[in-house]
């Protein structure tokens, strides 16, 4: 497959992973109005297990679910729960739209963290980014006496632990099959559903709230399905702006489904959240060229074999 080509399905991947998303927030959303929260989380979850580990089955892979007691799998599993937890809480009170922007800070967060912790050179350009996306999550969560939303405090505790999960699955062990990490995710993200019927009051649930949580199962399955295969064979920084396709999605959903319109600073706001993003996403595809591109020419000089400048470059950026 060409470059182009595989590009193009990229595109095409993390565009419906996107909508797969939007689409179980919805969804999500719309039955915890009739039903306490904690129930909802571990039906879904329930259900996804089952939908993954028969996929797992079917596959010949099941024998494969000892990687998801790894540690870093299982810190990572804890991660996601954690998301779901702060993400399901604020989406019951807040826009779908404007959750879903909080949560596009993650990235810029996990570069923080990746300087913080790993001691990644990053430069006053991608700082300057982070700054700015920060700034514009102030214009979603409006801290001022008058307009401030609490809710928004959970977005923000979830792009958080978004950034720790992906900073986590960075880590994870060459081999681990993708299939096994969301397995392991779903099983986290169910005994969290689970505890919280500790103080929630749950009740038999009608046949339409499973339909419709069946429905959200299967979207977010497939959507973690697309996301990975989004990113196999692509250049990065060709595909990873579609992710804010989100916003789109997600802004559609609140409109028809809830009749949630964005006030114009929210929209202020997500305007510098993706071109932050966007520009923090260039600078890096730019550093990462340029050490290809520097190694290519050491190994030259060298007299070693070494792949060429573009095909380093490539590499590079598929790496990152």
């Amino acid at each position: 497959m060409s470059q182009a080509r595989a590009n193009r399905r990229g595109i095409i991947a993390v565009t419906i992973a996107t909508a797969g998303f939007s689409g179980n927030d919805a969804i999500v959303k719309l039955v915890a109005r009739d039903y306490p929260l904690g129930e909802v989380i571990f039906v879904r979850g329930l259900m996804t297990c089952l939908l993954v580990g028969t996929v797992l089955a079917l596959l010949g892979h099941f024998g494969s679910v000892r990687f998801a007691w790894k540690r870093v799998v299982l810190a990572r599993s804890g991660f996601e729960a954690l998301s779901t937890l702060f993400f399901t809480s604020a989406l019951v009170h807040m826009p779908l739209a404007a959750l879903s922007t909080i949560i596009l800070v993650a990235p810029l967060i996990l570069t923080a963290l990746s300087v913080l912790l790993f001691k990644e050179a990053v430069g006053w350009r991608r700082w300057a980014a982070i700054a700015v996306g920060f700034a514009g999550t102030l214009f979603v969560v409006k801290p001022t006496p008058g307009a401030f939303d609490a809710w928004a405090l959970l977005g923000l505790a979830c792009a958080c632990t978004s950034a720790g999960r992906d900073l986590l699955t960075r880590r994870l062990p060459p081999g681990t099959p993708s299939l096994v990490v969301s397995f392991g995710a779903a099983v986290a993200v169910t005994l969290v559903g689970a505890a919280m019927g500790f103080w929630e009051q749950w009740r038999p649930m009608a046949w339409p709230g499973l339909a419709l949580l069946a429905l959200a199962a299967v979207s977010l399955a497939a959507a973690n399905f697309f996301m990975v295969l989004a990113y196999r064979g692509v250049e990065i920084a060709a595909v990873a702006p579609f992710r804010y396709c989100i916003l789109l999605w997600a802004g559609l959903a609140g409109y028809f489904v809830f009749g949630e319109v964005p006030d114009r600073w929210s929209a202020v706001g997500a305007a510098l959240i993706v071109a932050s993003g966007l520009y923090a996403l260039h600078r890096e595809a730019v550093r990462a060229r340029e050490a290809a591109v520097s190694a290519a020419d050491a190994a030259a000089e060298r007299g070693t074999p070494g792949p060429s400048a573009p095909e380093a470059s490539r590499a590079a950026d598929a790496r990152h």
